[in-house]
């Protein structure tokens, strides 16, 4: 299926590459300190009875306030493995049991302060040893700015801002119950998605989106529908880079979006189930298990959920000839059916208390069904009115298997790992189309029903080195290897029915496209402080070959390049609570197979695409600043960004005379984006607390296609706010909206958009039991306008979508409660802790 040569030489470099791994592997596990049989400890502590306990009480130290939910953390001196934990009560208070027998560490951790390590303590019941341990009042001191990480605010973050990410915690946030990980999108600030369920960050659609620090390669080019089968209650956070470091793959307009799948630390049998269904229909079943030993780790991660959406819309277009006007009005009405299946399983190895190996996988599928009625009225020459039915079905599947290798050392910002992923994934679909004439002239009669298909695979290989060595100055420097091998193969099939109801296939509006794509990368980066100064400056070279095939015609297109990705970051810190952090960076967009593919395809009678298979890729440079300043219980975020884009890849739309529209892609010369964001947090009292975000941004093109002049500039705003009611200790009430005001486009203008939702979480059973109560879209305001308009044609379009819905869940936790300090961990995502962070919710 696909390209031979290309398959070949990837699966011989993934040979190579396992082989190396392999020796490294062998090689340090050769140089362990001591020849001490580790894995007798392990068996040791595994057998050790669990009659430990500690209790006491967690206050701030400056006014004597009981500290609750601060988290407790049990830490095996030996294996440094956490073997319990728990969190403090509403008084501050905290009674952990259950602890085996040995020598622990006890640290206790909270948003906003010193982490407070105490120990290690011996539980033996021999001697003068005991296995109870009263740790009685235990102070926390307030953290102030400082340049290597800050921490502002005494409350458990649901937003967390550093100098390389944004974090957004969707554990912390109802508002997405029973939903999947486009509604908990919809809640991160900068952020946006529209009502098809694409998502865009600052204006931009150009957006790298990965699961657990890697790319989202098994949704096989289809990556809406992966976001759409993913369950909001097992995501642990979302992480937004707008502005990546050379380290980061340099895919993407706008930046990375990382989701963060949940997972436990705690050592034993732990989990959690998660159902819900709502008043339209569709439901949720999710959960998360793990077992942790000293030896191993295994994990499952799973959800399957079942949707339903209707809309309906209407459009109105007119073309001007010279001689008449050709008209053309639409309704349409339609309903959206899918089920889901996301599955991430694995097993963790620990070699030795400094080396672990991970193997993984990912499985993805589903099916959706779709209905839609239009009816058309055109009027030009001739006057025609007829009705299309539409019968659609999308089924995809994919999986995703990793291994990888991680080395760390006696300095814990050292660290080593490595990467082998393949994955697979397929996207077949199929449309059948009945067109029925009304009155007037048909002006395509033998179209009455029709049948068009696609049938797409996509295949991935991945390796990647990532080694972080320290200094003994405190200089950090960084340096890696990635090499990523893509196969894409893309079948359009089109068909048609003879006098007899029997399927033809219409040779002439099918196609086969293939797609390969090979990408070898370096890179370096260095981090230094100098004063109040904290800098990061790196490099990345990438060699790209890209080739793609018309089966059809037997034409043959080839585009090699190589690019280097310069970027450089700067943070400073002061004592008065001011962060300011200025950064730069080279990113790139390629063009997609779809956009690529230049065989004509027609959408319906009046819409045909056709690709562009000389498109070059744009090259984004990259600045932006952000400020924050905090003061008790109060934090404002802001900074401007500009981005400058070269070769920009934009949709075009011309019209042949008889009124029909040709939509394809062009390299439009410039563009420039610049904007402004902004994000406030505040405790309105004990009781309430608030964030708000907005956004305002201008896209300014400049280009001069066919010969005419194009200048145009588009201007959009954003605005989030998200109100926290704390009730009572057990009750919490969530209210968010979403509101876009008109926004300018570059040949027309989108009217307003907005989305609310409101939700209440009932904590029962200390915490084993929690009940969400939520209405999404109670004002039913969902939908959206658009007005486009060129030389001689004008369009305006309407969609109102039937979202508003009441959604009942329920979560049952079971084992060792959850860890608290998750936003502590070093992330594969980032490799190790970001310098300059400040925590601002």
């Amino acid at each position: 299926m696909f390209n031979k040569f290309s398959y070949s030489k990837s699966l011989k470099f993934f040979r190579v590459y396992f082989i190396l791994l392999v020796l490294i592997i062998s090689v340090l596990s050769a140089q362990r300190n001591g020849g001490r049989r580790w894995g007798g400890q392990q068996i040791q502590m595994k057998d050790a009875p669990k009659i430990g306990v500690i209790f006491g009480a967690v206050v701030d130290s400056a006014s004597g306030e009981p500290v609750p939910y601060a988290s407790i953390s049990v830490i095996n001196e030996r294996g440094g493995t956490i073997v319990t934990g728990g969190i403090t009560k509403e008084n501050g208070e905290f009674h952990i049991k259950e602890i085996p027998l040995g020598r622990h560490l006890i640290v206790i951790e909270y948003i906003g302060y010193a982490p407070k390590k105490i120990g290690p303590l011996t539980f033996i019941p021999f001697g003068d040893n005991v296995t109870t341990h009263n740790l009685e009042t235990i102070p926390l001191i307030q953290k102030v700015l400082q340049l290597g990480e800050v921490d502002v605010m005494a409350e458990r973050p649901m937003f967390i801002q550093t100098a390389q990410k944004r974090v957004f915690s969707a554990e912390k946030n109802t508002l997405s119950t029973g939903g999947s990980a486009i509604d908990v999108l919809r809640q991160v600030p900068g952020v946006e998605v529209d009502m098809d369920d694409n998502v865009s960050l600052r204006g931009s659609s150009q957006v790298n989106i990965m699961i657990d620090g890697k790319p989202s390669t098994i949704a096989g080019g289809d990556i809406k529908s992966l976001l759409q089968s993913i369950p909001s209650a097992n995501i642990a956070d979302i992480e937004v880079m707008t502005n990546p470091g050379a380290k980061y793959d340099p895919e993407g307009m706008a930046g990375i979006i990382n989701i963060v799948l949940k997972e436990n630390k705690f050592a034993g049998f732990n989990g959690n189930l998660n159902t819900s269904a709502n008043s339209r229909g569709g439901s949720n079943v999710s959960g998360q298990v793990n077992w942790r030993t000293l030896s191993f780790n295994t994990f499952a991660n799973v959800g399957i959920r079942q949707s339903v959406r209707e809309f309906s819309g209407d459009s109105y277009r007119i073309y001007n000839f010279d001689s008449y006007n050709n008209i053309l009005k639409q309704y349409n009405k339609g309903k959206r059916n899918g089920e889901n299946l996301f599955l991430k399983t694995g097993f963790e190895y620990f070699i030795d208390p400094t080396q672990s190996l991970v193997l993984s996988a990912t499985i993805n599928g589903g099916d959706r069904t779709n209905g839609d009625l239009t009816n058309s009225y055109e009027s030009g020459l001739f006057y025609s009115e007829y009705y299309r039915d539409t019968d659609g079905l999308i089924d995809r599947g994919g999986y995703d298997l990793n291994i990888s290798y991680d080395k760390k050392y006696k300095n814990p910002k050292q660290k080593l790992t490595s990467l082998i992923s393949y994955s697979l994934g397929e996207n077949d679909g199929s449309s059948e189309y009945w067109t029925t004439p009304q009155t007037g002239f048909e002006k395509v009669v033998s179209e009455n029903r029709a049948k068009n298909g696609n049938e797409g695979q996509d295949l991935n290989f991945d390796f990647q080195t990532d080694y972080v060595h320290p200094f003994q100055n405190g200089n950090i420097m960084e340096i890696g290897f990635n090499s990523r091998f893509r196969n894409r193969d893309d079948s359009q099939l089109a068909y048609i029915f003879d006098i007899k109801e029997e399927m033809i296939k219409d040779d002439s509006l099918s196609n086969r496209f293939l797609y390969d794509e090979n990408i070898n990368a370096a890179y370096l980066q260095y981090s230094t402080s100098l004063g109040i100064l904290g800098i990061t400056i790196g490099g990345r070279y990438e060699n790209v070959s890209m080739s793609s095939k018309l089966i059809n015609t037997n034409q043959t297109f080839e585009n090699p390049y190589n690019s280097f990705f310069p970027s450089i970051s700067i943070s400073a810190g002061s004592p008065q609570l001011l962060q300011v952090q200025a950064s730069y960076s080279k990113r790139v967009n390629r063009p997609r197979s779809r956009q690529l593919n230049p065989f004509t395809t027609r959408q319906d009678m009046q819409n045909i695409r056709r690709g562009n298979p000389f498109l070059k890729p744009e090259y984004i440079d990259s600045y932006e600043v952000n400020i924050g300043r905090f003061s008790k219980g109060f934090s404002i975020t802001a900074g401007p960004y500009y981005r400058y884009t070269t070769d920009k890849i934009q949709r075009y739309k011309e019209f042949t005379d008889s009124g029909i529209s040709i939509a394809t892609y062009e390299n439009i010369s410039e563009e420039q984006s610049k904007g402004l964001e902004y994000t406030l947090i505040g405790s309105l009292g004990r009781k309430f607390r608030l964030m708000f975000s907005g956004s305002i941004y201008w896209d300014e093109i400049n280009t001069d296609i066919y010969g005419e002049d194009y200048n145009n500039t588009a201007k959009g705003q954003r605005y989030n706010t998200n109100l926290t009611w704390n009730i009572n200790s057990t009750t919490e009430l969530m209210f968010f909206m979403f509101y876009r005001p008109a926004k300018k486009l570059a040949i027309g203008e989108m009217g307003p958009m907005s989305f609310s939702a409101l939700s209440m979480k009932k904590k029962m059973f200390d915490e084993k039991l929690n009940l969400s109560l939520r209405v999404g879209d109670p004002f039913d305001l969902t939908g959206f306008h658009f007005e486009l308009w060129g030389d001689n044609w004008s369009q305006v379009s309407n969609r109102d979508f039937f979202s508003r819905a009441i959604t009942l869940s329920f979560e049952y936790k079971f084992g060792k409660i959850e860890d608290r300090s998750r936003y502590n961990r070093n992330r594969q995502s980032n490799g190790q802790g970001d310098r300059g962070d400040f925590e601002i919710f």
